[in-house]
């Protein structure tokens, strides 16, 4: 089940025997178990029906005996089994046993790092709960997260602020909620929040991985990439790893485009290539982008750059900036790659 069906599903007031939360964005994990928390358990009798477990110091035995346990002038209990990784990858079966018949006034959730969906456990498991993924929104979906929050605590933003935002926090919710309070403090009820107003109050913390800049060349995306290409040289980044990186996505966006024209499915194409489901749709997006031109115009460029980055004194990070702009040409014609060597534009 994916985290906004959950969301939903737990809005409407449906309540499982059993969950399995894992995935990078904690954050999520730690609000769906809240939104269960509401609906499991009465607020007078809750410290007595809520039970926090950790897998890997936690005995099977001692798990199953807390999950059978009654509850106490509440209608369910909820047991929380973090690290519960453990459970799934030694002996599962006392698991299994319990999966065929979860105790009805218990809420089980399971918290891990990962899920494996063709073992046993998670297939018994499914038959009476379910299992969900969480990981960090993408961009429109995290752009509507942002204005949702920033609407509960009683004000709006700007769609540049909340680009701005994004630039300078990155997409971890946690942190992104810590500077919307900081944003509403003070502020009238209703007040709209500019970008200078984020700009005053919020300062660039995001570390950013010298992959989502490969990824945003792969765009075509100009001010994403520069901007990304400035925030890993001040993180020390090397530029000849940066364009390394960037010509590897480069030859895999022409690969899987002549795969494709060798008559070769998308799905096969990403087994050749090594393409992570989670990034295919990502992908596929860059590779429509580039035409047959521009793909093939671009390599006698492609090798300059590499000379001089390699061969030339000059500052490598500003001949991996000429490069970028020469390639992400942000004319209204779209981005246009000539024939190397490749003049700068006045």
């Amino acid at each position: 089940m994916k985290a906004t069906d959950f969301f939903r599903e737990i809005r409407q007031g449906s309540l499982f025997p059993l969950y399995y939360f894992w995935g990078p964005e904690k954050w999520l994990i730690d609000e769906a178990v809240k939104r269960i928390e509401e609906k499991a358990l009465v607020p007078a009798t809750r410290d007595f029906n809520r039970e926090i477990l950790e897998a890997g110091e936690t005995s099977a035995e001692s798990i199953l005996a807390s999950l059978q346990a009654f509850p106490v002038r509440s209608p369910r209990r909820l047991v929380i089994i973090r690290q519960a990784d453990q459970t799934w990858k030694k002996n599962s079966q006392p698991f299994l046993d319990y999966f065929q018949s979860p105790n009805p006034q218990t809420c089980a959730v399971f918290i891990g790092e990962r899920a494996d969906l063709r073992t046993k456990f998670f297939q018994a498991l499914e038959k009476k709960g379910i299992v969900v993924p969480f990981y960090p929104p993408f961009e429109k979906e995290l752009s509507r997260w942002i204005h949702s929050q920033a609407e509960q605590l009683g004000f709006s933003l700007a769609e540049d602020a909340v680009t701005l935002l994004v630039e300078r926090v990155g997409a971890n919710l946690r942190e992104i909620q810590v500077e919307l309070q900081k944003l509403a403090l003070g502020k009238a009820p209703g007040k709209r929040i500019e970008e200078k107003d984020v700009l005053a109050l919020t300062e660039d913390t995001r570390s950013e991985s010298p992959f989502e800049f490969a990824q945003a060349v792969g765009r075509l995306s100009a001010r994403e990439s520069l901007r990304l290409l400035h925030k890993n040289l001040q993180q020390g980044e090397s530029p000849v790893l940066l364009f390394s990186l960037l010509v590897r996505q480069l030859r895999l966006i022409r690969r899987a485009r002549n795969l494709r024209a060798e008559g070769l499915g998308k799905k096969e194409i990403e087994g050749k290539l090594r393409i992570h489901p989670r990034s295919a749709e990502s992908f596929w997006r860059q590779a429509d982008t580039f035409s047959p031109s521009l793909l093939e115009s671009l390599w006698k460029g492609t090798l300059q750059a590499d000379q001089r980055l390699k061969l030339s004194r000059a500052d490598k990070g500003l001949v991996l900036e000429e490069y970028l702009l020469d390639l992400l040409d942000p004319s209204p014609e779209g981005p246009q790659v000539k024939e190397g060597p490749w003049p700068r534009k006045k």
